[in-house]
């Protein structure tokens, strides 16, 4: 049912990003749905990825600021009208998530209240022609623009959000947490795929439907958040490894493949630093490759299943020999830094 709901909802996009609601007159129930099912899966990964990133900052080279707000830009809807009734924003900019135990939580924020400055400084007035912003698609600047300031300002120090809800509006205090970095977003498609590029991890909605829960879903989120967190885009430009459809055979093939055992093998700790059950790995590649064969990717660079789960049952073996360190164990693939 909600696979139906996608498609409706992607019509409404002006291009492909995360959920919310649509209501008002002319829309259909369907749609409300569907948008409403798109928000919980934003709502979802806010979380598994925010839990993932605090609980792992003392193993991390570089930390970022976070206070575990998730903003929306209603200019990424082809009916703005629509998008700012749905979302119950009442300007152009609002939060879609609050990840739990954040400090935005802590501040009492709540998504569908409307952002509308930054330290006194309106987001209408925010520079969106930076040239860092040039590789985004242009419905996407203005949102980019301002998280990119939060966490420049959260750098320096805490923040004031002036924030509206129900026509109230109030200017809210928000502290900040040192993380790992690492961005997310749900990507609107029906196909099963998840993704890194270095910066940002990406889920299909498509794929996030196809959890059974959250543990499931840490497993595939901490994986692409390895490949980031051990730069494999950096390393693998580095030695112009080829990772169009070339990239399926020789030296190319053998270089992706080494990255890919990496993030697995890095994944299982930061779950279970998070306090997600690493089994989830296990039980998740053994249903999908039962159903599908090699997994997510149906190419030589990446393990059939079986062997796959087999390098997660090693890794959780050298986990738990491994001491842990105020209750959480330290990733040999990342240099301990606090």
């Amino acid at each position: 049912m909600i696979r139906i709901w996608i498609s409706l909802l992607a019509l409404s996009f002006a291009g492909p990003l995360s959920a919310q609601e649509a209501a008002d007159d002319g829309v259909s129930a369907d749609m409300i749905l569907a948008i409403k099912g798109l928000q919980l899966l934003d709502q979802r990964l806010n979380a598994i990825g925010y839990r993932l990133v605090d609980a792992n900052a003392p193993y991390c080279d570089q930390k970022i600021a976070r206070t575990g707000l998730l903003l929306n830009d209603v200019a990424q809807y082809a009916d703005q009208a629509t998008a700012r009734f749905a979302l119950g924003f009442e300007g152009s900019i609002g939060i879609t998530a609050v990840a739990p135990h954040s400090p935005a939580e802590t501040a009492k924020l709540s998504p569908g209240d409307t952002l509308f400055a930054i330290n006194a400084l309106p987001v209408d007035d925010i520079a969106i022609d930076d040239p860092e912003l040039s590789n985004e698609q242009p419905v996407y600047r203005r949102v980019a623009a301002i998280n990119q300031l939060l966490e420049d300002t959260l750098a320096e120090d805490n923040i004031q959000l002036t924030i509206s809800h129900g026509g109230i509006s109030r200017i809210v205090p928000v502290g900040r947490v040192m993380t790992c970095p690492g961005r997310f977003q749900i990507r609107v498609s029906a196909d099963r795929s998840a993704s890194a590029d270095g910066k940002m991890v990406s889920v299909s909605s498509g794929l996030a439907e196809y959890f059974l829960n959250d543990d499931e879903f840490a497993a595939v989120v901490a994986h692409e958040l390895a490949h980031n967190l051990l730069k494999h885009r950096e390393q693998l430009d580095a030695k112009n490894v080829n990772r169009g459809f070339f990239g399926q055979f020789g030296k190319s093939a053998g270089e992706i493949k080494a990255a890919e055992i990496e993030a697995d093998r890095l994944s299982i700790w930061l779950m279970a630093n998070a306090g997600y059950d690493p089994q989830a790995a296990v039980r998740f590649w053994t249903r999908y490759g039962e159903e599908h064969g090699k997994g997510i990717f149906s190419a030589s660079t990446h393990y059939r299943w079986k062997k796959r789960v087999k390098l997660f049952e090693e890794e959780m073996a050298k986990m738990a020999a491994t001491k842990a360190v105020e209750g959480k164990y330290p990733p040999p693939l990342l240099a301990k830094t606090d």
